[in-house]
């Protein structure tokens, strides 16, 4: 899904919803580095706001969190 998400095939609000379910459903004993890569990923969901009005300078945007996702898929392949 990560993937999906950084080459644009599905929006940030879609990424962020499909991700924290995942994320809190799963149940594989994933390696720690692993682990750390992706929870760093779900923290920076946590931050992502995609309501510019409501965003404050601590937030990321949906760009911000592309980025961010790309870093994760790259740190994992």
């Amino acid at each position: 899904m990560i993937d999906l998400f950084v080459a644009g095939e599905i929006s940030a609000s879609r990424f962020e919803l499909a991700y924290l379910d995942l994320f809190k459903s799963e149940t594989t004993a994933f390696p720690r580095t692993i682990f750390d890569i992706l929870n760093d990923l779900f923290c920076d969901i946590d931050t992502y706001c995609s309501d510019p009005d409501t965003r404050d300078k601590d937030d990321l945007d949906d760009e911000d969190l592309r980025q961010r996702a790309k870093e994760a898929l790259l740190k994992l392949t």
